[in-house]
């Protein structure tokens, strides 16, 4: 069982408060299993809110984006450790969070265009209204220590879905480490995609869940609608990294405004797609607002946003 949304890590940890409701795990059906087939991907991802896909994304570059974040990472700690440690779930601080991940290795741009990533995109978010390309929505790296506290069961809407019909984000775990129950696998409450009406995430409420167990270089999908979260990493010498981005519509507001937080240098020689993906557009919708106090770098490396991948 895995904490519910409202309680606190540190009343959950001790003991302090009992939920108000545990939800039971309510799913007919196996649980979606490691699979290199597509067509199976989406069939998992529309039955049980998440699927686990394998061998498609990058599969000669996951030791890489592992060796840069252990790098990246010791760099941070040297010059201030909160820069990676102020995670509000893990008080104890062993969590690691690494953020502005193009600013520091190419294999993270080249992991945002993979064909079978925005294959998947489209399935979850459907097609958009003027054929403008959807945005990236987060993009960050997540590294559970050994003793990394648990996180709360929650929607990456951060809000209840009861009046959203359709996914508004299209979520991605790049598992750079093999995902099992004892390094803290991110926990799934499978089937939770289709409890719109069923989900709270205003009072005390405990979910059971599973763990998504996954190979090293696989990919979770899932949507915005899944109720899950990171699991805690029990064993005594392994760390489980992963990379957790997403994508959404282009009506929908990015959590992150990546022409104003990456180096303009970083994405000067990428591709359109690219540079679209990012938000480097000034249209929105078919309307233009040119950006008029933006340097003249940035003005410059805008794109059309006409989807054409």
């Amino acid at each position: 069982m895995a904490v519910g949304n409202t309680i606190s890590l540190d009343d959950y940890k001790t003991e302090k408060i009992e939920p108000a409701v545990v939800v039971p795990l309510d799913f007919d059906g196996p649980l979606p299993q490691p699979t290199a087939d597509i067509e199976t991907t989406k069939a998992d991802v529309d039955r049980a809110g998440y699927a686990i896909l394998t061998g498609a994304i990058l599969p000669d570059k996951v030791e890489l984006a592992r060796q840069v974040l252990v790098s990246e990472i010791a760099r941070e700690e040297a010059e201030d450790v909160s820069r990676v440690s102020n995670f509000f779930v893990d008080p104890d601080a062993k969590n690691r969070r690494l953020d502005r991940l193009p600013d520091r290795h190419p294999v993270f741009l080249e992991l945002l265009e993979q064909p079978a990533l925005l294959e998947m995109v489209k399935h979850i978010l459907g097609p958009t209204v003027l054929n403008e390309s959807y945005l990236v929505q987060s993009l960050d790296a997540n590294v559970t220590r050994p003793g990394s506290a648990a996180q709360f069961i929650h929607l990456d809407a951060a809000r209840d879905t009861h009046d959203q019909a359709v996914p508004y984000q299209a979520r991605f775990i790049w598992c750079l480490d093999p995902f099992d129950e004892e390094n803290g696998a991110t926990r799934v409450v499978p089937g939770s995609h289709r409890w719109n009406d069923r989900i709270d995430m205003s009072g005390a409420t405990f979910y059971e869940s599973v763990p998504a167990v996954a190979p090293a270089g696989s990919l979770i999908i899932y949507s915005d609608m899944l109720l899950h979260g990171t699991g805690a990493n029990i064993s005594t010498n392994r760390q489980r990294a992963s990379i957790n981005f997403g994508y959404c519509p282009p009506w929908c507001r990015p959590l992150v405004n990546f022409p104003l937080v990456l180096d303009p240098r970083t994405v000067e020689g990428a591709s359109r797609m690219l540079r679209q993906v990012l938000g480097y557009s000034s249209v929105v919708n078919g309307f233009d607002s040119p950006w008029q106090s933006a340097s003249e770098k940035l003005r410059s490396m805008t794109v059309t946003p006409t989807l054409d991948y």
